[in-house]
């Protein structure tokens, strides 16, 4: 595969933006420049020719990887983490820091000695998904998808392990970069944020013009007991809050993983909410007195023509709207011939 690149500029940070083989079609990583030195905040993808671009872009901005002192990881997907061990090679005391989740997960799946449990793990998500109305032949198909994307990726160990609220002050610098913990489109997910700029580094927590996507997770039982305090089960009511809670830092101005730059924030935080509580609303008026499967949902929702991937996404993302329903009490479910159906 061959990938393609662009450059551009934003006062102190630079944003390097190198094609994908995926729906997003491309991916952003960004330098942000600190006096001498360089922040990488996101490691791209370990596929095709992007590591071989992305030192080129290198080069050719007459950056030496060796003076990228951090590089943060939004989070554990495979397009924010392939660069780690190229960078470790061209610049040994680089520092990797990522949210202690994250580092949980990839290590955890990462793991052969997991792989039974999380193919057990794996079966009984599954098996939840077929009670909401996926077919045997779906079911089959995401038990396969869920259990391959583990295998594609390669842990390696952080030198800084992250939580909500840490702050990193860079050597010799008043510069402090505050890590706000922004679970949703993943578990671990992370934004790093600049005091005194005020410039946001998003990943995927928000983007310029679609919503992430939000969803359920397979969450080990090391994670549950940790973060005992937090419900998994209901993403969307965290990711909602820490939408929230970026709102009040009030940033400048938003560099996300995808698409464009954010240059109005609270206008796009807005747009994100208001689009949530419609999705919202929309749901729970298709299924007044008219109980139907989270399948037959999504269909009435997102269409009957999507492939057996998006068929997925498209579940899981109402699923996180009906458990964010139910939790607040505004719809019901009830069991029948086998299947679990929504009704407000």
């Amino acid at each position: 595969m061959k990938f393609k690149s662009k450059i551009t500029h934003y006062d102190n940070v630079i944003q390097i933006r190198i094609d994908v083989p995926f729906n997003v079609r491309y991916v952003f990583v960004y330098l942000y420049k600190i006096q001498e030195y360089f922040i990488l905040f996101d490691a791209g993808l370990d596929m095709g020719n992007w590591v071989d671009i992305f030192f080129d872009c290198l080069k050719n901005l007459d950056v030496n990887p060796q003076h990228i002192k951090y590089c943060f990881i939004s989070h554990n997907h495979l397009d924010h983490i392939g660069l780690i061990e190229g960078l470790r090679q061209k610049n040994p005391p680089i520092k990797i820091l990522m949210h202690d989740i994250t580092n949980q997960k990839l290590r955890w799946e990462s793991n052969p000695k997991n792989a039974e449990e999380l193919k057990k793990e794996t079966e009984e998500t599954v098996n939840l998904m077929l009670q909401y109305g996926l077919s045997k032949n779906e079911g089959t198909l995401l038990t396969n998808y869920f259990l391959k994307w583990p295998r594609m990726k390669t842990y390696s160990k952080p030198d800084v392990i992250l939580h909500d609220g840490d702050e990193i002050t860079i050597d010799g610098t008043n510069t402090k970069l505050k890590v706000i913990w922004t679970p949703g489109h993943s578990l671990g997910h992370i934004c790093l944020f600049d005091t005194k700029r005020r410039y946001l580094f998003s990943g995927d927590h928000i983007l310029s013009r679609i919503t992430p996507h939000i969803g359920i997770f397979i969450v080990n039982k090391i994670i549950k007991e940790q973060y005992s305090e937090y419900n998994f089960t209901n993403i969307l009511d965290l990711y909602l809050n820490s939408l929230e809670r970026i709102k009040r830092l009030a940033p400048k101005i938003i560099f996300p993983a995808h698409q464009e730059i954010i240059r109005d924030p609270l206008k796009r935080i807005e747009e994100i909410q208001a689009h949530h509580a419609h999705r919202l609303s929309e749901i729970s008026d298709l299924i007044k007195d008219n109980p139907k499967t989270p399948y037959e949902i999504s269909k009435a929702h997102f269409g009957a023509d999507l492939d057996e991937i998006n068929s997925f996404l498209a579940l899981s993302e109402v699923l996180a709207h009906l458990r964010y329903l139910l939790d607040k009490g505004q719809v019901k479910s009830q069991k029948k011939y086998g299947k679990i159906h929504f009704y407000s």
